[in-house]
């Protein structure tokens, strides 16, 4: 049983989405594959899945990833009183930025440009093609999540 339809066997409602679901995982294999990273953005609750997504991602999450010995190595070269320690503490993890965290560029953004551009401007900024971007919105209007997806269809980075 694959890991999907382990999730779809425990939340069987899902399985009206279990296509979608497949897409985005393909997109951020693909994504992460080619080199890319991966953006999240969204709004109150939405904001707070974002984040919690970037942090799962950028640590070892469900299994170890310890570093590999090529990494080991400089870092026990480069600080020979706590390489041993950072080596053993660090987790291999995927590229994510939560576009929801930059809390004084996004106010900056706000008052200088425009409330609905918050996530929009920083996509253009970070975001390179082969990049994926998951916007977040309940409702599907949020506009600053709208317009983070334009910016980011624009610049050929794919969307979730």
């Amino acid at each position: 049983m694959t890991r999907i339809e382990e999730l779809i066997f425990s939340y069987p409602g899902l399985d009206v989405c279990a296509a979608d679901i497949e897409a985005a995982v393909t997109m951020l294999r693909d994504g992460y594959r080619g080199g890319g990273k991966l953006l999240t953005c969204g709004n109150g609750g939405s904001a707070s899945d974002a984040e919690h997504i970037v942090g799962e991602l950028m640590k070892g999450y469900l299994r170890k990833r310890p570093v590999p010995e090529e990494m080991r190595a400089k870092l026990l070269s480069s600080s020979s009183e706590d390489g041993s320690y950072l080596a053993d503490h660090l987790q291999g993890g995927l590229p994510a930025i939560s576009l929801v965290s930059q809390t004084s560029l996004l106010s900056a953004i706000a008052n200088d440009t425009a409330a609905d551009m918050v996530y929009a401007q920083q996509v253009y900024v970070y975001g390179s093609e082969g990049d994926v971007l998951i916007g977040i919105s309940t409702s599907g209007n949020s506009m600053n999540v709208v317009r983070a997806v334009q910016v980011a269809r624009a610049l050929g980075i794919r969307t979730i």
